[in-house]
C-alpha cells in the first residue's frame, strides 16, 4: 500500500478515507502489516477521529498495539484509554486489559487496578477472567491478601478453562 500512496504522491495520508472509517481501519491494518508504522498510525487516527461505534474502538486498540510495539507507551496508553472508554463489547475489554498491563509496568498500581476492573466489568467471557487473574496477581503484592483472594476466587468461579486452574493454584498459595 505504501507503493500505492507513493505512486499517487501522497505517502502516509489517510485523508481520502476521512469519511470512511472502515476503509481507514483497513488501510491502517494493511500498512501495519507491511511495517509502515507512520502510515498505519495516520490511518488508525483517522478511523478513531470518525467516532464510528465499530471502527473507532477497533482502531484505538490497534493503534495502542502499534504504538506500544514502537516504544510510544504514553501514546499507546491514550489509544487504549479511548478504546476502553468506548464500551465496545469486544475492543473495550481487551484495550482495558492492555492498558492495565502498561500501567502495571510503570508501577502505577491504582491505574492498573482501575483498567483491569473495566475489563472485569465488561463481563467478556475470555478477557474478564484473565483480568481477574491479573488483578489478583497485582493485589497479591500488598500486605493484605484478601483483595487478591477475592479476585482469584472470581477467576476460579468463572470456570474459564485456562484461567480458573491457574487462579486456583495462586489462591492456594496466599497466606
Amino acid at each position: 500500500m505504501k507503493t500505492f500512496w507513493r505512486a499517487r504522491g501522497a505517502p502516509h495520508q489517510a485523508a481520502p478515507f476521512a469519511h470512511d472509517p472502515a476503509a481507514a481501519f483497513s488501510l491502517g491494518t494493511g500498512l501495519a502489516e507491511q511495517g509502515d508504522a507512520e502510515g498505519a498510525r495516520s490511518a488508525f487516527e483517522q478511523a478513531m477521529a470518525s467516532q464510528d461505534p465499530e471502527y473507532a474502538p477497533a482502531a484505538g486498540f490497534r493503534l495502542g498495539l502499534l504504538l506500544g510495539q514502537h516504544g510510544d507507551i504514553e501514546g499507546a496508553k491514550e489509544a487504549y484509554r479511548q478504546a476502553a472508554n468506548s464500551g465496545h463489547p469486544e475492543h473495550s475489554p481487551v484495550a482495558a486489559r492492555n492498558l492495565g498491563h502498561l500501567y502495571k509496568r510503570q508501577a502505577r498500581f491504582r491505574q492498573a487496578c482501575a483498567a483491569y476492573q473495566i475489563a472485569i466489568d465488561s463481563g467478556h467471557p475470555d478477557v474478564a477472567p484473565w483480568a481477574m487473574f491479573y488483578l489478583g496477581n497485582l493485589l497479591s503484592s500488598y500486605a493484605n491478601p484478601e483483595p487478591a483472594r477475592i479476585s482469584y476466587q472470581m477467576a476460579v468461579d468463572s470456570g474459564h478453562p485456562e484461567v480458573a486452574p491457574q487462579a486456583a493454584r495462586r489462591l492456594a498459595t496466599l497466606t
